[in-house]
């Protein structure tokens, strides 16, 4: 990975602790507004059933671990949203590289995770929150990012 990806990278996970960090009305963060570890959690199993329901991307799905991908994503997530988690996986541009996303797959997944956020009861504000995060990852997920 180039230093210039990973300025990219790193500009976009700051972006994401921010906003993840950024306290609502009442004082709390993201993290706690989408109900901490486990509401994060069901937010994220909920998005991996809807991910293999769903006709556009569930191939992607096939012969997955869904366990072991609930346990990153959710750590992912966690850290991202300012919560004490401290994610130790791989990053979004290796994680996708080989997939051979498509702009419609990826705006398709996004579609599971904003149902998946309505689902579990997430306020408008947190949930445009949400939304904003992951459009934010798009570069880095598409393998769009920058490199120079």
């Amino acid at each position: 990975m180039t230093n210039r990806l990973r300025k990219v990278l790193l500009g976009g996970l700051l972006a994401l602790l921010a906003v993840g960090a950024s306290a609502g009305e009442d004082g709390a963060t993201l993290y706690e507004r989408l109900g901490a570890w486990d509401g994060i959690n069901r937010i994220v199993r909920d998005t991996i059933a809807s991910h293999q329901d769903n006709p556009a991307i569930s191939h992607y799905f096939e012969q997955v671990d869904t366990d072991k991908l609930a346990g990153h994503v959710t750590a992912f997530f966690a850290a991202g949203t300012g919560g004490p988690s401290k994610y130790e996986g791989r990053d979004m541009t290796t994680t996708h590289a080989s997939m051979g996303l498509s702009d419609a797959d990826f705006d398709s997944a996004v579609a599971d995770v904003m149902k998946a956020v309505r689902k579990n009861g997430i306020d408008e504000k947190s949930a445009a929150e949400v939304a904003a995060i992951l459009e934010s990852l798009r570069p880095a997920v598409m393998g769009t990012a920058a490199e120079g």
